[in-house]
């Protein structure tokens, strides 16, 4: 059943029905799956179909999903209000917006996550260029996941409302002066530095982080040092070896570091000795 909704709901403009499938059926079937990814197109099968909801509502109690349907009608409804659909999503007959978000939150759904996904939907529909609106919704939900990466949801809201030319609240302007907006300015100022970075293939040098490892362990355990990190390390006058190390403890600022100077006759695991002899030194800061 997932895969035909999916096959679907791709489909642009959330184009289906079979020539004996009702759009409330349709809906119900929906709801079965009980998975957000789908649950989240209803609200625009809502706009496109206007489907009756009393006949959802009986179906979906039939099969234990009325508080489901509830939940995705309360969504639907504040979508209305919010967006000023009156006549194409259900409307709100006295139900406040705290009772809303109430039930919406008692089953477990974000508001603002179906929010994003039916303007993204409504946007392709009123589109009429197949291509472009693909393009657009592509470039849309890229833009909202490289967003979540650096902002939070409050400063994602106010970032939608500045791009949408909309005024915010006194707290919204101070937050976004004191926060959203330094980051903005950091990223500008990372451009170039980020380009350059991201072009790089990181190394790692797997038998060299397992010295270290080893190496941390066998100071902590022979000469009694509890839980360090060592900094850089280099061998010496032919039989010793020198390191830096700093503790573990986060009561220890980063430049309250430590050194030890140990023999090499000391140390007896052959392990430790033999990748010495092919790392003489390396500092890990």
């Amino acid at each position: 059943m997932e895969n035909l909704i999916e096959k679907k709901l791709n489909e642009a403009g959330y184009r289906m029905l079979g020539d004996n499938e009702s759009i409330e059926q349709f809906i119900l079937n929906i709801l079965n799956t009980r998975n957000a990814r789908y649950l989240k197109a209803i609200p625009f099968l809502f706009y496109k179909f206007q489907p009756d909801t009393y006949k959802i509502n009986l179906l979906s109690k039939n099969k234990n999903l009325d508080k489901l349907f509830d939940a995705i009608l309360s969504i639907t409804t504040k979508l209305s209000f919010e967006l000023g659909l009156k006549g194409n999503l259900p409307e709100n007959t006295g139900t406040s917006i705290k009772m809303l978000d109430k039930i919406i939150l008692s089953a477990g759904l974000n508001y603002n996550e179906f929010k994003d996904e039916f303007e993204l939907q409504l946007r392709n529909y009123n589109n009429h260029s197949p291509f472009i609106n693909k393009q657009k919704i592509y470039a849309e939900r890229d833009l909202q996941m490289n967003l979540s990466q650096l902002f939070t949801k409050k400063e994602k809201q106010i970032i939608r409302r500045l791009l949408e030319e909309k005024p915010i609240s006194k707290t919204d302007y101070e937050y976004y002066s004191r926060k959203t907006k330094k980051k903005l300015n950091s990223i500008i100022g990372l451009q170039d530095f980020a380009k350059s970075l991201y072009a790089k293939t990181p190394k790692y040098d797997e038998e060299l982080y397992h010295l270290k490892k080893i190496l941390e362990a066998w100071i902590e355990k022979d000469l009694k040092i509890k839980e360090i990190l060592i900094i850089n390390f280099s061998l010496w006058d032919h039989d010793k070896i020198f390191i830096t190390y700093k503790k573990k403890d986060d009561r220890y600022l980063e430049d309250q570091l430590s050194n030890t100077t140990i023999k090499m006759s000391k140390i007896k695991d052959s392990e430790i000795l033999n990748l010495l002899n092919r790392y003489k030194k390396h500092n890990f800061g």
